[in-house]
């Protein structure tokens, strides 16, 4: 284990509870490493895998017509991600890793498999400590699929029950405590800082409706069970963080429904309660910082953009024992390192940040060409016009999703495709393209949170 002389095995007094409501198991908890009191944790963040298997799909046209039709994920290199996310953790060496959910494409029994086996070795190879969560695209998926040829065949998805099982050495198997409702559970890295891990999808009814359920709910009953958990470690003196793949406070003006967890206002008035002061969360897709404040105390919700996606980033937190204080940044995954370093030929890989970018940017601006060349409104526009217009809509969408809107819509709007915009006909999609580009300047990439004393 490295960093040995940062850990203990705990004695643990606590006997294994299924969940807070105070009755004891049969069995004693087992011991566990953890960081011992008066040390720092540094923890990597990142969501939104969506990791697809290999065996599930060829490069044939059914798999590059899915790719063409969806967000910028980069599907084809699932593996080279996950193998380069395992470089830069053995170069960070962060004590612990979080996945706060759609760690698979769409819930298949492979892709879990798989991606389980390559975060069993890089705890294996790192030492680092990986913690997960499901996510809305992981459990009971109908839309679990492979690709052959020019068809997409059904694949077996996953239950909860199975969920729990494969990824039981990430979490769910040290946990402290773990919710009846939900596969929530609490976990206990370091004495210091504890992981409350929410699970906030809903997949029940994912069968009957024939898609995963976009919105994410916590129960009253898991409400309840988050203050017990909170009470917990406010006698142990412990800080919590929170780790939940929908978002608790509001992103994006024009992304809401769906993205932001149901109930809201309920979750942070529990969580604030239960002396969580930041969240760590997934979902939109979008690097992001929102804060809501209440009595003089605040709360933090950072959403990370996508793993899978442009930029193809991630968060770094570092807790300091001596100063009581949370810092957060972000770094962009080390793909281009890592295929030099394990002499890959694939040119797409080696210039990775490139090639994303160019990718996202034309799929974004080629959906907007398509939309304002079937609008009479924008019948008098050459074709080179629409391109210039369409390239501004590809532009900003980038910044948005990277979180560098405020250092990179300045690029953008002193183009003449953006002066094109300003004088264009009455349209949804110019109104989204000015308040895209009014966005007020905000730092999403760090933030500095001081906790509350224990």
């Amino acid at each position: 284990m490295k960093f040995i002389r940062k850990y203990a095995i705990l004695p643990l007094l606590l006997l294994m509870l299924s969940s807070c409501n105070g009755q004891d198991a049969a069995e004693p908890e087992p011991q566990q490493y953890r960081i011992q009191s008066g040390h720092d944790l540094s923890i990597l963040t990142t969501s939104d895998t969506h990791y697809l298997a290999q065996e599930l799909r060829d490069l044939g046209p059914a798999f590059q017509q899915f790719l063409a039709a969806g967000d910028g994920k980069q599907l084809g290199y699932s593996k080279e991600m996950l193998e380069a996310l395992g470089y830069d953790i053995g170069i960070r060496r962060p004590d612990v890793v979080i996945i706060s959910g759609d760690l698979s494409n769409n819930g298949e029994e492979a892709s879990h498999k798989e991606l389980a086996g390559h975060l069993k070795r890089i705890e294996q190879d790192t030492g680092t400590r990986i913690y997960v969560i499901p996510g809305n695209h992981d459990i009971q998926n109908p839309w679990a699929r492979s690709f052959r040829d020019k068809r997409q065949y059904a694949t077996d998805s996953v239950s909860a029950k199975a969920f729990r099982k494969i990824y039981g050495s990430f979490g769910y198997d040290e946990a402290l405590l773990r919710d009846e409702d939900s596969l929530s559970y609490l976990a206990a890295p370091s004495e210091e800082l504890w992981l409350l891990m929410l699970d906030t999808a809903q997949y029940g009814d994912n069968k009957a409706l024939g898609h995963p359920q976009l919105e994410g709910r916590v129960s009253d009953r898991t409400l309840e069970w988050i203050a017990a958990c909170g009470a917990k470690a406010a006698a142990a003196g412990a800080q919590l963080v929170t780790v939940m793949h929908h978002s608790l406070l509001n992103h994006s003006e024009f992304i809401q429904e769906g993205f932001t967890i149901e109930d809201h206002a309920k979750v942070t008035d529990a969580l604030m309660k239960s002396g969580v002061r930041t969240v760590l969360s997934g979902h939109i897709h979008i690097q992001d910082i929102s804060e809501y404040s209440h009595d003089g105390e605040r709360i933090y919700d950072i959403a990370s953009s996508a793993l899978s996606v442009f930029p193809h980033q991630y968060g770094l937190l570092t807790y300091s024992s001596a100063h009581q204080t949370l810092d957060y940044s972000t770094a962009r995954l080390g793909m281009e390192q890592w295929a030099a370093a394990t002499r890959n030929t694939d040119p797409n890989l080696l210039g990775f940040r490139a090639y994303s970018e160019a990718n996202f940017r034309k799929r974004s601006a080629t959906r907007s060409y398509s939309r304002l060349t079937e609008d009479p409104a924008y019948a008098r526009y050459t074709e080179a016009e629409l391109k210039l217009m369409a390239d501004v809509v590809g532009r900003l969408n980038e910044n948005y999703f990277a979180g560098s809107a405020s250092t990179g819509n300045a690029a953008v709007t002193a183009t003449e495709g953006y002066r094109l915009w300003q004088d264009a006909p009455a349209s949804g999609t110019r109104s989204y393209v000015l308040k895209m580009a009014s966005q007020q300047p905000k730092n999403n990439h760090e933030l500095h949170v001081q906790l509350p004393q224990r």
